[in-house]
């Protein structure tokens, strides 16, 4: 039950594929983060795939705390970057935080998991 959903880097990583970009989707959903990475680490992770917008990296915080809860949000500036940010995941060690890989997706406005 907890397999990776098809077309997430996951499943990409372990020989599916990326799953069709969703229309208009300029942010992607970034997992597997370490817990002491900063927005500008995260950032500096991404730039390669494209322009990020001004504060759009954007890491969940628990409220009580300020600890990271592991994952965040990269809006880019167009939808190729997205794409490209995704692609590159998919790929062993394509996207690194901190020397540890991460998962990407495309954010769609729903509840993850």
């Amino acid at each position: 039950a907890n397999a990776p959903r098809a077309g997430t880097t996951a499943g990409a990583a372990m020989g599916g594929k990326a799953r069709e970009q969703p229309e208009g989707c300029k942010t992607v959903f970034v997992r597997n983060l370490p817990y002491e990475a900063t927005e500008d680490q995260i950032e500096d992770a991404f730039r390669a795939c494209g322009k990020i917008v001004d504060g759009g990296v954007r890491v969940a915080r628990n409220h009580v705390n300020g600890q990271s809860k592991g994952f965040a949000y990269v809006q880019f500036k167009n939808e190729e970057s997205a794409l490209t940010a995704v692609e590159k995941a998919a790929k062993p060690f394509g996207l690194v935080v901190l020397k540890r890989p991460v998962f990407v997706d495309y954010e769609e406005g729903v509840a993850k998991g």
